[in-house]
């Protein structure tokens, strides 16, 4: 169990209770949060309050969390590509199939069992340094962290917005000229596997600009402003362009105008076509920058669209 202590400043005045510690607790849904609210684990100054409750100057407030009986990960030897390694952190080229953690629906053979492979002390960190996250089968760039001091540098970093992150994305339609998503995204409330753009969720905004385009397919050059899960893939199907071979959230029957040709070379996609090519960030004061580039399945198919 553990207890966490917020005090509420000028900036927080006014705001809902669950909208507050959605927006602070990164890893939690608003969801979540209101059960939480109405199980009795969260305190307004010692005192249940309901999940509308209006924040108010100095309010102090407590969420109790309370997690099941941890299970010790193993380490396994999985190969990872290291494009960059100091005393602080590795930058690695995660390949698409590969999971990050463990959780609810895969035990293991995951990148977080790789590192404890590769390095014995990374279980000493919280997630063994991992601080962001990649999609199973989004492949490309992610910093992880291989000491407390720099895993509390980057958690910040990423906190701030101050870690430029950067992805290819191919999506299905033309898409006529760059533009930002601000739209917020929450957890589906029927489908919990996946997210949607809704009005309650957390803030989110995607940047994009068209790198090229085919007949019937744009390949997008996506940055990042917030980092919330499944979000360039969650922004894209919103305004209409869906990320090819991405089966979680459209259904490639529903895409018209695709010649037979063009739908068997995205069927032959496993998972969607986002790779995280760039990372660049300022670390004690020294500028850092990554790049990756495609992997060769993914050019493959833009040869043979």
């Amino acid at each position: 169990m553990i207890t966490k202590t917020f005090n509420i400043d000028e900036a927080n005045i006014n705001k809902r209770l669950d909208s507050f510690l959605s927006d602070i607790l990164d890893d939690i849904s608003r969801g979540l949060v209101q059960q939480l609210i109405e199980q009795g684990n969260v305190l307004v100054n010692d005192l249940e309050v309901k999940k509308n409750y209006k924040l108010r100057l100095n309010d102090q407030i407590q969420v109790i969390l309370q997690f099941p009986e941890v299970i010790e990960d193993e380490p396994q030897n999985i190969p990872l590509d290291i494009v960059f390694e100091n005393e602080d952190f590795y930058i690695i080229n995660k390949q698409a199939g590969l999971t990050v953690h463990p959780g609810a629906g895969q035990k293991d053979n995951t990148l977080l069992n790789g590192l404890l492979h590769l390095n014995k002390k990374a279980c000493e960190l919280s997630r063994c340094g991992i601080v962001h996250r990649l999609d199973k089968e989004t492949s490309g760039l992610m910093v992880v962290a291989k000491n407390h001091s720099s895993q509390t540098i980057l958690t910040n970093l990423i906190k701030d917005r101050a870690i430029e992150r950067k992805y290819y994305a191919l999506v299905h339609g033309n898409v006529i000229s760059g533009g930002t998503i601000d739209e917020p995204i929450e957890r589906h409330p029927k489908n919990r596997l996946i997210f949607t753009v809704d009005h309650e969720g957390k803030e989110s905004k995607t940047h994009y600009l068209v790198k090229e385009r085919y007949e019937n397919f744009s390949l997008l050059d996506v940055k990042l402003e917030t980092g919330r899960t499944h979000q360039i893939r969650v922004h894209l199907k919103h305004i209409g362009f869906p990320i090819a071979g991405d089966k979680q959230y459209t259904k490639i029957s529903n895409w018209k105008g695709s010649s037979e040709k063009e739908l068997n070379v995205i069927n032959s996609l496993k998972g969607q076509f986002l790779h995280a090519y760039s990372l660049a960030f300022l670390f004690k004061n020294k500028s850092f920058s990554f790049s990756a580039e495609l992997p060769d399945y993914l050019t493959t198919v833009l040869k043979d669209l």
